[in-house]
């Protein structure tokens, strides 16, 4: 048993990051959910549909961002992710320099099918919640991930 409340959260938390990246898990996400073969692949089109949701396409630095990686690493992730169709990548207007990255109609559709699929496995899992006890839990784990983010931003 953890010693403290602090460890058994941090333990709670390790194990819901373990379990979600097991290959079982991957696979009732991502199994059929074709162009999207990987979580590499999900990962990027999450990024850019957020950064398009507030205000624009994503450039290779905002995706390394948001997916915690190297630039080059994203780099040769969103060449990937291109290839396949599911973005395009066009020289920003402001600075030739810069890559402007924006979902393609099959990225888009892509993206929502697993997002929906991702949706699915999470209300699953709290099927036999009350809803009280899910929205207590959503307030609390936005709570726990603003302060973990701004820590991590320190």
């Amino acid at each position: 048993m953890p010693a403290t409340p602090f460890d058994h959260l941090d333990d709670l938390l390790t194990r819901i990051h373990v379990a979600r990246q097991r290959p079982s898990w991957r696979r009732r996400l991502l199994d059929g959910a074709d162009p999207v073969t990987n979580v590499s692949t999900l990962r990027t089109l999450r990024a850019v549909e957020h950064h398009q949701r507030h205000g624009g396409g994503a450039s290779i630095g905002d995706v390394a961002e948001y997916l915690a990686v190297e630039h080059s690493t994203a780099s040769r992730t969103v060449s990937a992710v291109v290839a396949a169709g599911l973005l395009t990548k066009s020289p920003a207007d402001d600075d030739q320099r810069r890559s402007v990255l924006v979902l393609t109609d099959i990225g888009v559709k892509a993206l929502a099918a697993v997002t929906d699929r991702r949706r699915d496995l999470v209300a699953e899992t709290v099927a036999d919640w009350d809803t009280a006890d899910i929205d207590r839990l959503v307030t609390l784990l936005e709570r726990l991930t603003e302060r973990i983010e701004a820590a991590a931003s320190r």
